[in-house]
């Protein structure tokens, strides 16, 4: 049976709130791994961030009823995915140990430039006259956040910052090709299996001392890591991809708040600037994927048609 209009539009209403309640639990995470960072190594801070979700992720697949759904059908991919992401992760950590959160949110929003160019030889999707232009902008963008008088480019949170980016485009062209055959619930549940066991592993030659200071900080860390997956999860059920995208860039403005409320930290103008032609470059390219996707689909449906 088909959706009404108002039920429709109000499923997507939920979607887009979960959305934004998702980027702000993922801000709080990256806070709590900032703070973490400062006095424990970053292989430490990116076990925690695994380990500590997972309890939370597991009672909400077997709550839900979904365990049966987490069994992988690639166990290859899922394993190099693991590496990429013990990898990004890591270089997560530095950038956020070692930048300001907004300026380390700029860095990030990059991911969407990355993908769109990563999609054409690794995933054979055709990019069009109209997004490469939005990529050309958005690295203008890029050059503007990190001249000399902003960021600068030979820094090494920002160099780490673009590796760690990087990381994760790779991380994210890796899961639309893996959606093909894998669950939602499988491809949850073995990013943080990979990072609790890899870092984990990887943690015990830099291991430095947990103080009963740091435990609000790691159940906040896990928490706040596991709720904002959910969300995520949610949003997407409810609203599609196309709508959703753009609201991911809320996050600067968390990372604006929380860095000048908990650090005093405010980006340079330079910085402001840069981002907001990255953000608008990203908005832009999720605006042509949308339109991509619904021509792909009316053409479709036309030649069932005929």
């Amino acid at each position: 049976m088909s959706m009404s209009p108002l039920a429709a539009h109000e499923r997507i209403g939920k979607g887009i709130v979960f959305m934004l309640l998702a980027v702000l639990c993922f801000a709080l995470m990256d806070v709590a791994m900032k703070h973490l960072a400062g006095h424990m190594s970053s292989m430490q801070v990116a076990f925690f961030r695994g380990s500590m979700s997972l309890p939370f992720i597991v009672l909400w697949l077997v709550l839900a009823k979904r365990m049966d759904r987490v069994r992988p059908r690639r166990v290859g991919l899922h394993v190099i995915r693991g590496f990429i992401s013990i990898a990004f992760l890591v270089l997560t950590v530095i950038t956020l140990r070692e930048l300001p959160l907004a300026n380390a949110y700029a860095i990030f929003f990059v991911a969407p430039l990355l993908i769109t160019l990563l999609s054409v030889p690794l995933l054979k999707e055709k990019v069009g006259i109209h997004r490469y232009s939005a990529v050309a902008v958005g690295f203008i963008g890029v050059l503007i956040m990190l001249n000399p008088n902003a960021m600068g480019f030979l820094s090494y949170g920002v160099i780490v910052g673009l590796l760690a980016t990087l990381g994760y485009a790779l991380v994210m062209v890796l899961v639309r090709f893996m959606h093909r055959t894998e669950t939602s619930e499988s491809l949850m549940l073995f990013f943080v299996l990979s990072l609790s066991v890899g870092c984990g592993l990887l943690a015990l030659f830099d291991w430095r001392p947990v103080s009963l200071l740091d435990v609000p900080w790691l159940l906040g860390l896990g928490l706040s890591g596991a709720v904002a997956q959910y969300l995520l999860t949610e949003a997407y059920r409810m609203a599609p991809p196309s709508v959703l995208s753009s609201f991911e860039y809320s996050a600067m403005i968390w990372a604006l708040v929380l860095g000048y409320m908990l650090w005093g930290d405010w980006p340079g103008p330079w910085v402001l600037v840069g981002a907001a032609v990255v953000i608008a470059s990203g908005i832009y390219i999720s605006h042509r994927e949308a339109l991509r996707k619904k021509d792909l689909v009316d053409t479709d449906q036309s030649k069932l048609q005929h």
